[in-house]
């Protein structure tokens, strides 16, 4: 029957020798955590587009939010949020949606980035923003009732799909 000793099981594993009296004296420089500051707010993350995950992006923006001290525009970011989130799985369903949440220049701004195609015929290109933009209504009227803006934008060169953003200022 083979030996359960730690050695021989873990033989490159070799406990090292601890001193209890050390542990409570040794000094560790203080930890000053960034989390409620709002400058280190940068978050990203991806979802299914799936129309439960407006849900799941609510959730994490309200978390997010609160661990960095900005429950005052909690309401209109997680309205946006949603919206965003909401939309893109019309235009990619099924298909990941990524979603980001940062500070920038006194606001939070949230992006989400969906995967659906390019049209090559302009009028097709044309049509499409303009149903994007109808289906937004509610965050246009959200973002404009906070002073903020929003709109969309092709993904850069190396990628396709839409980036849809809005910029929520803090005061």
């Amino acid at each position: 029957m083979p030996s359960t000793d730690t050695d021989t099981l873990c033989p490159l594993i070799t406990p090292l020798p601890v001193n209890p009296s050390t542990l409570a004296t040794t000094q560790r420089p203080a930890y000053k955590p960034r989390s409620s500051d709002p400058s280190a707010l940068s978050y990203s993350f991806t979802v299914p587009g799936d129309p439960l995950s407006a849900t799941v992006v609510r959730t994490t923006t309200r978390s997010v939010l609160r661990a960095h001290g900005l429950t005052a525009i909690e309401e209109t970011a997680l309205s946006a949020a949603g919206e965003l989130v909401a939309c893109a799985t019309q235009f990619a369903p099924g298909q990941d949606l990524y979603h980001s949440i940062r500070w920038c220049d006194g606001a939070v701004r949230i992006v989400n980035w969906d995967a659906h195609h390019a049209h090559s015929d302009p009028r097709d290109a044309a049509r499409c923003t303009t149903y994007r933009k109808r289906a937004l209504l509610l965050l246009a009227a959200v973002i404009h009732e906070c002073g903020g803006d929003w709109g969309i934008s092709k993904s850069g060169p190396t990628t396709e799909g839409t980036l849809v953003w809005a910029r929520l200022p803090l005061g």
